[in-house]
């Protein structure tokens, strides 16, 4: 499949989880007399679909159609489940919007490492050190995480921390994600270890410069 093609799916797959996600707000408003806090996640769900194809036809990056799809997935997840309260009818759901989630954020984090590593003499992780960061990165994100979803409980009333049994199931269920791309990683770049993520994304020069020089600043 050319990379026209593949950008025109891309492009669909963004407008279409954007315009289901914006019907099921506007449904839930009408009809499912929802919480201001669950209809501002539907809001904020169905715009945030469209990144991707904000971010290429400013030609900031052109991210693969594999990503794209990932993380379509992961914004419909959790959009889906706060209006039509999943979180609440389903045990199990919680951990799959998690887990999803976090190889989403994991795979962020390994392309951003990638973009460093390959435009930065002084780095020099490889694949084991690689995997390494990926999974104690993974873990401070988690944490911050649900600080973060504490304090929105306090401020604003929500219940976003259930219990302490939910905040560590989902901080294990965060684990794991980032567990399932370190293996990914590993096996990756044993396959492809001249893989070059700015020539793949399309990324503009001036991020590929700043990452350089965001590192040899610190």
């Amino acid at each position: 499949m050319d990379a026209s093609k593949k950008s025109t799916i891309s492009d669909a797959v963004c407008i279409i989880a954007f315009c289901v996600l914006l019907l099921m707000t506007v449904r839930s408003y009408f009809f499912e007399n929802r919480l201001e806090y669950q209809l501002n996640t539907g809001l904020f769900t169905a715009l945030f679909c469209l990144v991707p194809m904000m971010f290429r036809r400013a030609k900031i990056m052109t991210l693969p159609l594999v990503f794209v799809i990932m993380i379509e997935t992961a914004i419909f997840l959790h959009g889906y489940g706060v209006l039509f309260m999943q979180y609440d009818d389903l045990v199990w759901y919680d951990t799959v919007t998690h887990t999803v989630s976090s190889v989403v954020v994991g795979l962020c984090v390994f392309y951003a490492l990638m973009v460093v590593d390959g435009h930065d003499e002084k780095v020099m992780l490889g694949k084991k050190g690689m995997s390494i960061f990926i999974v104690l990165t993974m873990l401070a994100l988690s944490v911050y995480w649900e600080v973060f979803e504490l304090i929105v409980d306090i401020i604003s009333g929500t219940n976003m921390q259930y219990s302490p049994f939910d905040t560590m199931r989902d901080m294990l269920s965060n684990t794991l994600g980032g567990i399932f791309v370190a293996i990914y990683v590993r096996w990756f770049l044993g396959r492809h270890p001249d893989y070059d993520v700015a020539k793949e994304f399309s990324l503009h020069p001036k991020l590929t410069k700043f990452a350089g020089h965001a590192y040899r600043a610190e």
